[in-house]
C-alpha cells in the first residue's frame, strides 16, 4: 500500500506472542509489506556456502556461526542482524511502499545501528511501535507446541483444534517443529528478550519514538482488534 509517505511499523514482543501472525493479518488488511526478521535469517543460513561471511566495518561474520548462536537460543550479533534489515528495508523504502517489521529489533544495540537510517528515510512522525506483552511461562508453552508449515514457513496456533494437523491449511506442505523450540532453548530465549528486548522500551521512548502495549495473551482475533484501533491513527 503506497502511502504518501511511508510508515514502519515495528512489532516485537516475547518469543511466542504472536508477531508473526498479526504482522501477517496487518499486512494483510492494509496491504503493507512485512519483513519478518526470522525468515530473512532462516534464508540467509539455508542458502548459506561452507564458510561464508559477510564483512561488516572490517569485521567478518561468518553465517554459519550467527546460525549456531541462534539454534541455542541467543541472539545473531547486532551488525549481522542490522546489515540485513537494512538491507531490506532500503530496497523496498525505493518502491515507496509501507512496511511491517517482524521481529526486529531485539536489542538495543541493534536499533543503534539502524536508528539514524530510519529516521532519515522515515521521520519520528512515521515510526509506529507496538509492543506484544506475554509471560514467561505461557511464552515456553506456546513455542514448545507450535508448528510452522515447512514451504512458507507459516506459523501454526497452538490450539486444540490445531493439535492434529499435519498439512498446513494455508498452501498443503508439510508441518514441522522448529529446531530451536525446546523447553531449554526457550528458557534461554526468554532471558535473552529480558536482558536484550525489554531495554528498547525505555531507549525507544527516549529517543521520542512512543510504544504502544499491546496484551497478547489474548485471542488472536481480540489482539487483531487492538492492534488495528491503535493502527487506525496512522493508516484508514
Amino acid at each position: 500500500m503506497k502511502l504518501s509517505s511511508p510508515y514502519l511499523f515495528i512489532f516485537f514482543g516475547a518469543p511466542g506472542a504472536g508477531k508473526g501472525t498479526q504482522t501477517l493479518l496487518i499486512a494483510e488488511q492494509h496491504q503493507l509489506v512485512r519483513i519478518e526478521m526470522s525468515k530473512l535469517l532462516g534464508q540467509k543460513f539455508r542458502n548459506a556456502k561452507e564458510g561464508e561471511y559477510i564483512e561488516i566495518e572490517g569485521k567478518r561474520y561468518v553465517i554459519a556461526e550467527q546460525d549456531e548462536r541462534q539454534r541455542k537460543g541467543f541472539l545473531c550479533e547486532a551488525p549481522f542482524v542490522s546489515f540485513l534489515v537494512q538491507k531490506k528495508i532500503q530496497e523496498v523504502y525505493q518502491m515507496g511502499e509501507s512496511i511491517v517489521l517482524d521481529g526486529f529489533p531485539r536489542s538495543v544495540e541493534q536499533i543503534e545501528f539502524v536508528f539514524p537510517f530510519l529516521l532519515e528515510k522515515f521521520g519520528k512522525e512515521h515510526i509506529v511501535v507496538l509492543y506484544l506483552d506475554l509471560e514467561e511461562q505461557e511464552s515456553i508453552r506456546r513455542n514448545t507446541q507450535r508448528k510452522m508449515c515447512e514451504l512458507m514457513r507459516h506459523p501454526i496456533l497452538s490450539h486444540p483444534e490445531t493439535e492434529g494437523l499435519t498439512i498446513c491449511p494455508l498452501d498443503g506442505s508439510r508441518l514441522i517443529k522448529r529446531v530451536d523450540d525446546n523447553v531449554e532453548a526457550m528458557k534461554v530465549r526468554f532471558q535473552e528478550f529480558r536482558n536484550q528486548t525489554l531495554p528498547l522500551i525505555p531507549y525507544l521512548k527516549k529517543n521520542g519514538i512512543p510504544v504502544h502495549t499491546v496484551r497478547a495473551e489474548q485471542s488472536v482475533a481480540e489482539v487483531f482488534l487492538d492492534i488495528s484501533k491503535i493502527l487506525n491513527d496512522f493508516i484508514a
